[in-house]
């Protein structure tokens, strides 16, 4: 997030606040999941999520506002990520988060579980991209793997696309 934000100053209010604006969109499309008294949560997106919105809970104007430029690198970097996704009907882990106190007790695991069990419900797999390569591993032990890896443009960072199949 840090490339696509810009390097303007208050990184961290500004992040505070972009996540906030996702969240309360996400919350009230009934996207967020989460874990013990939300030590943990997780935002995953049914396949049939991607047609019926106007716009994407990350594609805000008040988003936009706290960006360096405006959103013109923050969309153009979604845009690029949304273009190596597959098309098909999969379910998508948007995001996923655990309190910093409470790693590595389990937490993560099963919002990662849980997601996957509602797509195999379904019959479907599912996918998420990532731009932390200690995820790779961590998702990697819950069966998803690398489909593609590449450096966004304009010198952004490297992405990682997984993909997980029941």
């Amino acid at each position: 997030m840090c490339w696509p934000m810009g390097e303007a100053q208050d990184r961290v209010g500004r992040f505070t606040r972009c996540f906030a604006h996702f969240l309360e969109v996400a919350l009230e499309l009934n996207l967020v999941s989460e874990v013990d008294n939300a030590r943990g949560a997780s935002v995953w997106i049914p396949p049939n999520m991607f047609e019926s919105w106007a716009d994407h809970p990350w594609n805000q104007q008040r988003i936009h506002a706290l960006t360096g430029d405006g959103g013109s690198r923050y969309d153009e970097f979604w845009r690029w990520i949304d273009s190596r996704n597959p098309n098909e009907p999969l379910w998508q882990l948007d995001s996923i988060a655990v309190d910093p106190r409470h790693l590595s007790q389990g937490f993560g695991g099963a919002l990662i579980v849980e997601g996957q069990a509602r797509a195999r419900a379904e019959g479907l797999g599912a996918f998420l991209s990532t731009g932390t390569e200690r995820n790779v591993t961590i998702y990697g032990k819950y069966g998803f793997r690398v489909i593609d890896d590449a450096y966004a443009p304009d010198g952004g960072p490297r992405i990682w696309f997984m993909r997980w199949d029941p």
